[in-house]
Order: structure tokens, then sequence, then C-alpha cells
């Protein structure tokens, strides 16, 4: 009994008794279960991996004949192909414009060859009697293929392999070719021109089939029209009619015989070019693989009871002892001692957990310190806040006594520029008020416009509405200043001759709305309504500073709308009608408006 309790109260003898449960009588009871199953798996997953391959490699052929059946495709669309095809040339005017056309061309086709490496050559043929090659210089006859693309009418005509002769290598190459006859874009069934792809055989098989083919899985190409095998030098031991008669006899899975040897394959056919892709492994290196497996999972036994030995010596130096020093740490804690800290080896759960265990116990020491500044802190701050008031004061008296100054000497524009500034400086103190008359806010946007207007002259209006009745309502001081603000650092181009920003106040219901609209650039709404809910600082920072304290002090259904229009931008602000200090009075001490409201200072 005693060694039952002693077991329950202690993790690390539970951590012994799971290791013996879950990881040495299973390790020898699945080991032997899969020895004796491991024959037939594996004949199976090689046969599945040969299935794999095949897979893969057909996708990566159909991938070059859309690739290049597409380049066909984007020559009826392209204009400089239009171009090059139809363009007489007539002047030195048209014979600059051709060689510029084919310069890009060129240039076209260069890029593709350099990214293909089976990219062989390239011809294109114009009505207009323009012929551009690019690629390796081949002769040969294509007679044959040409006339039947003729007869298709545009339609795409793979070639099989058939050889060419290269001048540069001085050596006959086997090619595949897509030929087409181009027609115009706009006239289906006018031809413009002609051109001819070809690939390098023996380059797109190894495009093909990079990666899926090594000594035990091969493949090779199995041309319908040509009865021709090509690919790798397995692929020459069969005869084309002997893969044929199996493939046609097997279906996608069938089985080769050669000298003795047995092979097992998988076939796929490729329609565009009346091709089977071939993948074969050797019944050879399947039962190799069987023969080794037995000795091979002896191994594998021994090494997971012996990993399972390393793993339960890793959960315990990882798990259970960081566990233990943790729960030595918090009693010391609760006895405490607020030095008690626990040593982090990792950035796991169990680390974690001790990196906030020593965070919490950091907190709490702090707190501790905190409770006894604090009063001092706060003190500090009334005498900043008590300085921050006295220098606006001055500023604003100062710039009045300017303005009078500016009228005695008889310059009335300056005078009005520094009134205005004083308006700015004014409101903005508003004694500490943060709820102002809808009238004093519109007048500070006026003396800001302005300013603004001193600046940049004539090429700057602005107008500005109220509906009767709306001008002692309350609202927020100083949430118009940031839209027109917002106006001109990204609604207006420099260069713009004609900048005009309307300002509209008026009511909806219960609700006063203000637009504030311009003439400029205009804005992207999907992408400047998500920046408003954002916690990131962004150019937008301004416009979500007055989002957030609307919808803080009013709640959701009020703030910031982007409104779609057809010229410029329109930000509208949504705001409740609070008639007057009263009725601000009962919404802030009342139910009527959420908590984040009624802190707001008065």
């Amino acid at each position: 009994m005693q060694l039952i309790h002693y077991i329950k109260n202690s993790l690390k003898w539970k951590s012994v008794i799971i290791f013996l449960l879950l990881v040495t009588i299973p390790s020898g009871l699945i080991g032997s279960i899969v020895i004796y199953q491991s024959n037939n798996i594996l004949k199976e997953q090689i046969i599945t991996t040969t299935h794999r391959n095949l897979n893969n490699m057909e996708s990566q052929l159909n991938n070059v004949i859309e690739e290049i059946e597409d380049i066909s495709r984007y020559m009826i669309y392209s204009n400089e192909f239009r171009d090059f095809m139809t363009y007489p040339a007539v002047t030195g005017e048209d014979y600059n414009h051709l060689n510029q056309v084919r310069s890009n061309l060129n240039g076209f086709f260069v890029f593709h060859q350099s990214e293909k490496d089976y990219f062989h050559s390239v011809q294109i043929e114009g009505q207009n009697q323009q012929v551009l090659s690019v690629g390796e210089i081949v002769e040969g006859d294509e007679k044959k293929w040409v006339n039947q693309a003729m007869e298709m009418e545009g339609e795409m005509l793979w070639s099989p392999p058939y050889e060419m002769y290269n001048q540069r290598t001085n050596q006959d190459e086997k090619v595949i070719t897509l030929y087409r006859v181009i027609n115009h874009l706009y006239d289906i069934k006018r031809p413009i021109g002609f051109v001819s792809i070809r690939l390098d055989q023996q380059a797109l098989y190894q495009h093909v089939t990079a990666g899926f083919t090594n000594e035990q899985h091969q493949a090779f190409f199995v041309h319908n029209q040509e009865q021709d095998i090509t690919g790798s030098d397995l692929g020459q031991v069969f005869s084309y009619q002997t893969v044929i008669d199996n493939i046609h006899s097997g279906g996608e899975s069938f089985q080769l015989e050669s000298n003795g040897d047995v092979y097992y394959g998988v076939s796929r056919y490729i329609e565009q070019i009346n091709m089977h892709l071939v993948s074969v492994v050797s019944e050879k290196y399947i039962l190799s693989e069987m023969k080794d497996i037995r000795s091979t999972f002896g191994y594998m036994i021994l090494i997971a009871v012996f990993m399972g030995l390393m793993t339960f010596a890793g959960f315990v130096f990882f798990v259970v002892r960081p566990i233990l020093e943790l729960t030595r740490e918090t009693k010391r804690l609760e006895l405490g001692d607020f030095k008690a800290r626990v040593k982090i080896r990792s950035k796991d759960e169990v680390g974690q957990l001790g990196y906030r265990f020593n965070s919490m116990v950091e907190q709490i020491q702090r707190l501790i310190d905190n409770k006894y500044k604090l009063e001092i802190q706060n003190k500090h701050s009334e005498l900043k806040a008590l300085q921050s008031q006295i220098n606006p004061h001055f500023l604003y008296n100062t710039l009045d006594m300017i303005r009078w100054t500016a009228r005695l000497e008889r310059a009335p524009e300056t005078s009005k520029s520094i009134e205005d500034l004083s308006t700015l400086f004014r409101i903005t103190l508003s004694q500490g008020k943060v709820w102002i008359p809808l009238k004093d806010e519109l007048k500070y946007v006026q003396s800001y416009m302005e300013l603004q207007k001193k600046r940049l002259g004539e090429t700057f209006q602005y107008t500005i509405f109220m509906e009767a009745g709306l001008a002692n309502s309350i609202v927020l001081k100083l949430m118009l200043e940031p839209l027109v603000e917002n106006s001109f650092k990204h609604g207006f181009r420099h260069s713009q001759e004609h900048k005009n920003i309307t300002i509209r106040c008026y009511l909806k219901g219960d609700v006063i709305v203000v637009d504030c609209l311009d003439n400029g650039i205009g804005m992207d709404i999907e992408k400047v309504k998500p920046l408003l809910q954002t916690t990131e600082e962004q150019d937008s920072y301004a416009l979500k500073n007055v989002h957030d304290r609307i919808t803080n002090a009013f709640g959701q259904d009020y703030g910031i709308e982007m409104i779609e229009v057809q010229e410029g931008a329109c930000v509208r602000l949504n705001l409740p009608r609070i008639k007057n200090k009263q009725m601000l009075n009962k919404l802030i001490e009342g139910d009527e408006m959420p908590n984040d409201a009624k802190d707001v200072d008065r």
C-alpha cells in the first residue's frame, strides 16, 4: 500500500510505469507484427511509388505542353506578334518599327530558351514575309507537318519525334514540334502567320523524369505514330510491339519480361502528342528489399527500445525535472521569499510555465514597490500638467499682442493670419474642455483652411455649409481638422491647379452628419476601412484616432464612414445630436451612452 501511495504522489515513478506499458512492451509486439506484414506491404509500396513517380512525370510533361501551347495562344493576343506578322514594310519608319518588334520578340524567346532547357528553337513566318528564327539553326523536311497544320486552320498540331540537322553541332537531333497557324484576333478565320516551336526530345525527357528515376525506377517514352521507344537504356531492351501489347492487355499496370528478368510497369497515355509515358521497376529490386527486411526490422526494434530509453531520460530531464523545480520554488514564494526563480532551459510549454512564474514573481514585487512610489508620481504628473497649461496660454497671449501690433502697423493680411492662428490656439485650449459647440469646431476648421489658403493662394478654395439649428449642438473637440489635413496630405497632388474642400453639416434623424469632400485623387475605400480597425500606426492614424474617440464616446453606431463619390474622396462623421450641456451631462452620467464616454473630461 505504501508503494502504491508513493507511486500516486511521484511524477517520476508514474513516468517509469508509462514507459514500460507504452514503449517497451508495445515495441516488441508491434515489431513482430510489422515483420510479418512487411513482405506484402513493401511490394505494394514500391509499385505505389512507381505510380506516384509516373503521376509526377505526367504532370511535368503536361505542364510543358501547356506552357508551349500558352506561348502559341499568346501570339494571337499580343499586339507585338500581330504587328510582326502583319505590319507592312514600306517606309523607313515601318522598318524601324518592325526591327524594334523583332528585337522585343527575340528577347521574349531568348528568355524562354534560357528558362527551359528543352526549348530547342522557334520559327515565325508572317503574311508580310517577315521571318523570325530564335534558337538552334536546323535543317530538315517539315513539310508534312506544316501542311497538316495548315489544313487544321489554327488548331494546334504536335508532331511525333523526328530528326533535324543542327548546323551548330553538325549532328542530327530529335525534336518534338508544335505547329500552328496564327489567325487574326478579330477575324479568326483569317491567317496572319505560322509558328513552329521545337522541343529537344532528350532534354524534354531529362526535364520530365528528373528526380523521379534512378537505377531501380526507370522511365521511357513510347511513341505510337513512329512505333519507337526513347528515353532510358532500359527502354531499348523492349520492342515497341511488346510494350504496346502489354499495355493494351494489362491496362495502366502490366508486366514485362526480358532475358528472364521481370519488370512491373505502369503507363499513361498523353493524348496531345500521341505517346505513352511508361515507368518500370525491376522485380529483383523488390526481392532484394524483402530479403533484408527482417534483419532491418530486428535492428529497428533494438533502436526503438534504445530511443525509448533516451526519450524517457529526456522526458525526465526536460519535463519532470523543471516541474519539480517549479514546485520547490512555488513553496518558497508561498513562504514570502520573493527571490524565488525558476531556471529557464527551453522555450516549450514547460519553459513558458517557468517564464510566467518568474514574471509573476517580478510583477508582484513591482506592484509592492509601485504602491509606495505612486503618490510621488501622481504629484509629479500634476506639476507637469500645470506647466503644460502655462506655455500654451503664454503663446496665445503673445500671438494676440502680435496681431494688434500688425494692425497698428497697417498689415491687415498678417493680422488676419495671426488672428486665424490665435483662433486655433484658443479653441485648442478651450479651458481644458473636450466638448465644444459645433460652430466653434467649424470656426477652428475655417481658421485652419484660411491659413492653408494663405499658403496655397488662389489654387485652394473651400466651402462650409451648416444646417440651421445645429450651431450650438455639442460635439467632441478637434474632429474635423484631421479630416481636412488628410485631404491636404493624401488627397491633393502637388501639381493640382484647383483644390477644393467642402464641409457639409446636416441633420439626418437624430444623427448629425458631417461630410468632408475634396476633389483630389480619391482613395481606395476597401484598403482604408481595415486601417480604422488596426492597432498599428499607419498613414491613416489621424483618421483612426478620430474614429476611436467617437466610438469610445458614443458606441459603434457612430464614427467615421467612407463614402464612394465620382470625384475625389468623401469622409463622413456620424455623431449623436447633443443640443445642450444638460443633455450632455445626462448622457455622460446616465445609461444612454457607453461606459467609455462617462470617463471623458467634460
